[in-house]
């Protein structure tokens, strides 16, 4: 159910819903601050269990406050208010989420790393340009550069105006920043969806400011431009669910094989035309109907359609059966949604062993894949092909 619920990006918009409905119930309880905010602080755990993400909102919450002079917090709202959300925030994390999950995910906390940073300027170019996150993540200077051209022209055109830049479009940018928050480890289109609202709300600001014609041909290339997006946006999904639902269904029927407790996929594909596919395999072909068996990836591959595979060759001359193993020869183009995903290669190594595979990389670009049999026959290999799984062994 989880996976299903991650494909279909369900807990993005479930989050960013209940996080918004507990920002709102906040707002209306500091009118008056008395008692605590019992449905605010009820909706912010609900969200945190929808997508922990929401741990943000505390930060959002006092980001309002010091903004506005209105808003400024006074010692009750500190005492009833905020510092209840983060006491909600400390407990989810440090009693609710070990008990139910074993440990509370705060690994990264005391880390930085550069790529943040960049991925932090990629949200930022997506936001503002009509562009697939996939496009943007191949080409990140030009479309961040683009996207900071935009912004600098919008900003110029409103300064040239002789109008005051709005004090909403000012605030969205750091409103922005907080609402990405821990989704900086890992640029995802799925991570923009609560964030947009800020930077939606900001350039709204900006280009109502700007005047009537400067507005309407910004809007225009904005509209186009989505228009085009989402197109490519809805054959990409349709594209992605076609491979999702073949990849399950052959992933249940090889678990039907008498003695089959481990299958292994040496070209897995991970994004098909930039929609996810990847997900917990065992667990979806055990929800499907499948026998319970354990799922392996040899690698991972976007792919840019369904029936790609990125075989070095025909199938009987890019698979080679075992014994003493079995061997897959691929060679993954270098074009639009097609690229390497998974295991990372070992620093300085060429080659990558896994308990159900050895990957072997090299200089042109070449990657094989072996996989050898399991003593009593337990395992099964399997290559994506053409759109479906291909049994090797």
């Amino acid at each position: 159910i989880e996976s299903a619920a991650w494909i279909a990006a369900l807990a993005d918009p479930l989050f960013s819903l209940l996080f918004l409905s507990a920002a709102l119930a906040y707002d209306r309880w500091r009118a008056r601050t008395r008692a605590l905010p019992i449905t605010a602080l009820l909706l912010f755990e609900a969200s945190l269990l929808a997508k922990e993400t929401a741990v943000t909102l505390p930060v959002f919450l006092v980001f309002l406050g010091l903004g506005d002079k209105r808003r400024r917090p006074q010692a009750a709202e500190w005492g009833r208010g905020l510092l209840p959300m983060a006491a909600v925030a400390l407990v989810h994390f440090v009693v609710l989420r070990p008990w139910g999950l074993g440990e509370p995910g705060l690994s990264f906390l005391g880390q930085f790393r550069v790529q943040w940073v960049k991925n932090l300027a990629l949200f930022g170019a997506a936001a503002i340009l009509p562009a697939h996150t996939e496009v943007i993540e191949a080409h990140p200077k030009l479309w961040v550069s683009l996207a900071a051209l935009a912004a600098t022209a919008l900003t110029l055109v409103v300064l040239t105006a002789r109008r005051r830049i709005p004090a909403v479009a000012w605030a969205a940018m750091p409103a922005f920043a907080i609402l990405v928050g821990p989704s900086v480890i890992s640029f995802q289109e799925r991570y923009l969806f609560l964030p947009s609202a800020a930077s939606a709300l900001g350039l709204a600001a900006l280009l109502n400011t700007a005047g009537r014609r400067a507005r309407a041909v910004a809007a225009g290339l904005l509209v186009a431009g989505w228009i085009v997006s989402a197109g490519d946006h809805w054959i990409g999904w349709c594209d992605g669910g076609r491979a999702s639902r073949r990849l399950i269904a052959d992933l249940v029927e090889a678990s039907a094989h008498p003695g089959a407790q481990e299958i292994v996929v040496a070209n897995m594909p991970h994004r098909v035309h930039g929609a996810p596919v990847a997900a917990d395999y065992s667990a979806a072909v055990t929800v499907s109907g499948g026998r319970p068996v354990a799922v392996r990836t040899g690698i991972a591959i976007d792919y840019p359609v369904p029936e790609a595979d990125a075989l070095d060759g025909s199938f009987s001359s890019a698979v080679s059966r075992p014994p003493p193993f079995a061997e897959i020869r691929l060679r993954i183009p270098h074009q639009r949604y097609s690229r390497y995903v998974w295991p990372l290669p070992v620093p300085e190594s060429k080659r990558i062993e896994r308990e159900w595979a050895v990957i072997l990389l090299d200089n042109t670009g070449g990657i094989r894949v072996r996989i050898p049999p399991a003593p009593g026959g337990t395992r099964s290999a399997y290559v994506w092909s053409r759109g479906r799984l291909e049994p090797v062994f």
